[in-house]
């Protein structure tokens, strides 16, 4: 099945005044809740999709707890989760590392999923683009 897209209008920061912009955006066409996909994997295999969504929900309870302890999941075959830091750069100019003070210079944090290299294979496989009406995109 085709990955749906539209042409988007966008401003670049760094561009020419006056020059018009366009890039293609993933559209949407569904989402897989955790209920589905219990549902899907209660169809495919004899797990039953009241184990397979208490499976999910305890995973994700364990993903939480192993981010916070600065740990990266790795889930073979499918990829990594990992925290990341936001923040204001500093050159050795201006600041010495040991006057970092991390409450005025990391701003937040951001959960990063990188794909496994099978996953990232397997979509490869099987994609495509179909281009849909741009008025989608209101």
């Amino acid at each position: 099945m085709p990955i749906n897209y539209a042409i988007k209008k966008v401003k670049n920061p760094n561009g020419i005044e006056g020059t018009q912009y366009f890039h293609g955006q993933a559209i949407k066409t569904g989402e897989l809740t955790l209920d589905k996909l219990a549902r899907r994997i209660n169809n495919s295999t004899t797990v039953t999709q009241t184990d397979c969504r208490a499976v999910l929900l305890s995973m994700k309870d364990h993903i939480i707890e192993a981010l916070t302890e600065g740990q990266v999941v790795v889930l073979d075959d499918l990829g990594r989760f990992q925290v990341t830091l936001q923040g204001k750069c500093y050159s050795q100019d201006t600041m010495a590392a040991s006057d970092f003070a991390p409450s005025s210079m990391i701003k937040g944090h951001k959960i990063v999923f990188r794909p496994d290299a099978a996953l990232k294979k397997a979509v490869a496989a099987d994609f495509s683009l179909k281009r849909i009406s741009s008025e989608a995109m209101a």
